[in-house]
């Protein structure tokens, strides 16, 4: 682990380096890059309510009744299954009346096919939140950094 200008550093399995700027650990640099950026926006009134790594449910726990059978009677337990899934963003806060929940990635592990299959289960999740009425709107955001070009899609 390494120490530099006020963070430290830990390698990643994806070759990034963990970072811990103000106490908060990140993912790799330009993760905390975009981080000061969007904390920048909020100090200008531009977004608000900034959250970091916010949980999501996208498919609920799978449970069956398992019959026991008691003296006079028989009672029915929950097993589970399978355990539900959850997707946790890199960002979520408010832009102009709107929740952005937004994701910072790599090229590469943009094209990862676990990221990808959670990535349409979360735009799924909130394209059904956002067809029910009186709702805040949501938008997926992905933030894609290939070498120093930022790629930004709303989805």
């Amino acid at each position: 682990m390494k120490r530099r200008f006020g963070y430290t550093t830990a390698n990643n399995k994806y070759g990034a380096s963990k970072v811990t700027f103000k106490g908060i650990t990140f993912d790799s640099r330009y993760e905390r890059d975009r981080y000061i950026y969007l904390s920048h926006l909020q100090k200008q009134g531009k977004i608000s309510g900034l959250h970091l790594q916010v949980g999501f449910k996208i498919i609920k726990k799978v449970v069956k009744l398992v019959p026991t059978q008691l003296k006079t009677k028989i009672r029915y337990d929950e097993r589970v299954v399978e355990k539900e899934a959850r997707y946790h963003c890199d960002f979520l806060y408010e832009e102009n009346g709107r929740i952005i929940v937004e994701e910072f990635k790599s090229k590469m592990t943009a094209e990862l096919p676990d990221y990808v299959l959670r990535r349409k289960l979360m735009v799924n999740k909130i394209y059904n939140h956002n067809e029910r009425p009186n709702r805040t709107t949501w938008v997926f955001r992905e933030v894609i950094y290939n070498r120093d070009k930022l790629t930004i899609t709303d989805k």
